[in-house]
């Protein structure tokens, strides 16, 4: 994995400081566009209130995994 990466980024809609990466790492911005509905609908199935945030596709420095892949993860069986 890169250092630097591509992430669906949800930003609070009353917050615009607190951003959270739902899902990533992505090689490319293609690759996290074509998961972006998918990743909005997993966020709101996790926490409804997710449907008000606003959604981004950002290129950050980071090597961990965003909030879906972590919860995927650690799933218990």
């Amino acid at each position: 994995m890169n250092a630097k990466n591509f992430y669906i980024v949800a930003t609070a809609p009353n917050e615009p400081s607190l951003q959270v990466k739902i899902s990533g790492p992505y090689l490319t911005e293609q690759a996290a566009r074509a998961d972006l509905d998918a990743a909005i609908k997993e966020a709101a199935d996790i926490d409804p209130s997710a449907e008000n945030y606003e959604y981004t596709i950002s290129k950050v420095e980071s090597r961990k995994p965003g909030v879906i892949q972590h919860m995927a993860a650690h799933a218990c069986p």
